[in-house]
């Protein structure tokens, strides 16, 4: 079907790019209804029991070697991105709008390239550069967009929120890269990942701001968490598919489309939820230009 295992690897990437967009749609319209930190722990079970079972059905979990070196990347890739950086991401989703929390998550690829260049040994070349001046004027633009009825927030206190899950995002395909180097098991990777998540969510709970108490999630939250966790999941695995197939650097920022897909779907999903301007879709372009030029390095 495709050419080059490049190819292959691509569309992987820009599957997972389509369903990290939607994803973001279904969490802030369950936020009417619920809490983050009650979206955030239901999103992210529903993610490692699907993963769970996959990674059942598959075969790979009996390949799992705890004293690896696969193991224990796929277990920092959850413990820096997938819990870290989803909390941060969420509650920037709270703060900011499905849309601009979306856009400045994705300006990850930045972190991503260089750590790539630095630790896997991968190419550097005049695209990163470019993808990263348009990366950064995008989080310029979306940062200018002042919050309804708040004339004096500090735009970065604001923004606060996304800049860290962007950071926590950029770490995260580093170690995915490490892991599948070392065995090529995807989706026990996956489910690794998204298990470890859960357990530092848990664990670190009261310092990142988690709530964790027993309460009645209302039906509706309760469905669009889990149609949530399910995008969050299954995006998670073509991840890892993707990097079967080609480099960190190239194949990360396609899988950063999501703004375009969040922008584009948000307009009908969020009215009467969340205000997307010109400027916002603007500003989604100008980081998405920026992936584009940084995938062709």
């Amino acid at each position: 079907m495709f050419n080059s295992p490049l190819q292959t690897g691509m569309a992987y990437a820009l599957s997972a790019g389509v369903l990290w967009g939607i994803g973001p749609l279904l969490l802030k319209r369950a936020l009417k209804y619920t809490n983050v930190s009650t979206a955030t722990l239901v999103e992210q079970n529903v993610s490692v029991f699907l993963l769970v079972a996959l990674a059942g059905y598959s075969g790979e979990v009996s390949q799992i070697d705890v004293t690896g070196r696969a193991f224990w990347a796929f277990f920092l890739a959850g413990g820096v991105g997938a819990s870290f950086g989803k909390v941060f991401y969420y509650k920037g989703i709270d703060k900011v709008g499905a849309s601009k929390a979306t856009s400045v998550k994705n300006s990850s690829p930045f972190l991503t390239a260089i750590l790539a260049i630095v630790f896997l040994g991968e190419a550097l070349s005049w695209y990163i550069f470019a993808g990263v001046m348009l990366i950064v004027l995008g989080i310029v633009v979306i940062t200018q967009t002042q919050a309804s009825g708040e004339p004096s927030v500090d735009r970065f206190q604001y923004f606060l929120f996304p800049i860290i899950s962007a950071l926590c995002f950029g770490v995260n395909p580093i170690f995915k890269k490490i892991g599948m180097n070392a065995a090529t098991l995807p989706v026990a990777g996956t489910m690794i990942t998204q298990v470890t998540a859960l357990l530092f969510m848990l664990l670190f709970a009261k310092p990142i701001g988690l709530q964790i108490k027993f309460e009645r999630v209302p039906l509706k939250a309760l469905m669009l968490c889990t149609l949530s966790g399910i995008t969050e999941g299954l995006g998670s695995l073509c991840t890892f598919y993707a990097l079967i197939y080609g480099p960190a650097a190239i194949l990360s920022p396609m899988w950063r489309i999501s703004p375009l897909v969040t922008f584009g779907l948000a307009h009908f999903t969020l009215k009467g939820i969340e205000v997307v301007t010109p400027r916002d879709g603007a500003a989604a372009g100008l980081i998405v230009a920026g992936v584009f030029v940084l995938s062709q390095g």
